[in-house]
Order: C-alpha cells, then sequence, then structure tokens
C-alpha cells in the first residue's frame, strides 16, 4: 500500500517533471519558474484530489 505522502509527492514530482518539458518546448533561456509552478501545481493538486484514510 502506498502512503498519502508517497501519492502527494509523486504529484508534485510529475508536475515539475511536466513544468520542465514545457519550458524546454517554449523557454529555453530559463526552465526554473516552470518547474517550480508545475510543483506547486501539482502538490495543490494532491492536497485536494487525495483524500486521507483516518480509521481510528
Amino acid at each position: 500500500m502506498v502512503s498519502k505522502n508517497t501519492k502527494k509527492a509523486s504529484l508534485a514530482l510529475m508536475g515539475s517533471m511536466l513544468g520542465f518539458i514545457v519550458a524546454k518546448k517554449y523557454a529555453p533561456k530559463d526552465s526554473y519558474p516552470f518547474i517550480l509552478i508545475g510543483g506547486f501545481i501539482g502538490s495543490c493538486l494532491g492536497e485536494e484530489l487525495i483524500s486521507e484514510n483516518l480509521k481510528r
């Protein structure tokens, strides 16, 4: 079973990689802001889409 934090981290990583790909295609000079924005969007989606399973 994969933990909630692992799922969120994978979405942040996918967002960062997507931002990197977009940056390499459209902005060859500076790709760092695209990577940050992609990671931020992935983190936000992870917070909203992945629910906590509280079994107490």
